[in-house]
């Protein structure tokens, strides 16, 4: 009971602030996969920031090579017209994420389960979409840039970050690696729900090293 008390604290005020994220394990996203929690994605508003989402991505690469990093059930590649895509590969560390993704997933697609902190993509590609998942990355920036090496050049990150919790402290760590070439804010129409989308891309390398602390 104290390791959690500890754990807890250390998450809200050492981790939080500085911009990490907290992880969830695989078992409990299969779980809530099952019982259905996430069909909430299936909501006008949700629709309204994927149309936000392929938008942004066909402004820069009409016809790309997309790697959905945390895909989900694939409702992003659901979002894109046939043919919208020169290749399409969703990774999720959901097992029962990706089984759902069959079912949206275009026919030039490729789904696997993968734990994106420690997995490596086969190929390279125009845009990685990172969706509405960097704040379960125990250290977003760290994560990005170990994707850096799969962006062809001129390739871009497009990042979607619901505003909650600690959203701000994430695009600030975000901020010491990336830069910011295009914002979008979707807000829905209660004004309720406000989503942050980002186009990012690599900052030239600096002597200072992105420290990352030991997760909990």
């Amino acid at each position: 009971m104290l390791g959690k008390i500890i754990r807890h604290l250390r998450r809200r005020f050492i981790d939080a602030p500085r911009g990490f994220g907290h992880p969830v394990p695989a078992a409990a996203f299969d779980a809530e996969f099952r019982s259905g929690h996430w069909r909430l994605l299936d909501s006008l508003d949700e629709k309204a920031r994927y149309a936000a989402l392929v938008a942004l991505i066909h402004a820069r690469h009409p016809h790309p090579r997309l790697l959905d990093a945390g895909c989900g059930s694939g409702r992003l590649a659901a979002s894109f017209a046939p043919d919208a895509l020169a290749c399409y590969h969703g990774v999720d560390l959901s097992e029962e994420a990706i089984r759902h993704a069959h079912d949206f997933a275009p026919a030039n697609s490729v789904l696997q389960q993968g734990d994106l902190e420690t997995w490596s993509p086969p190929a390279r590609y125009d845009v990685i979409v990172i969706n509405e998942v960097v704040g379960y990355f125990h250290d977003p920036a760290l994560t990005l840039t170990r994707l850096v090496a799969s962006l062809d050049p001129g390739g871009t990150f497009v990042v979607s970050l619901y505003r909650w919790g600690n959203a701000p402290a994430i695009w600030r760590r975000l901020d010491t690696r990336f830069k910011t070439l295009h914002a979008t804010v979707v807000t829905n129409a209660g004004g309720d729900k406000t989503w942050d989308i980002r186009i990012l891309t690599p900052r030239q390398p600096t002597t200072a090293p992105l420290i990352a602390t030991p997760g909990p």
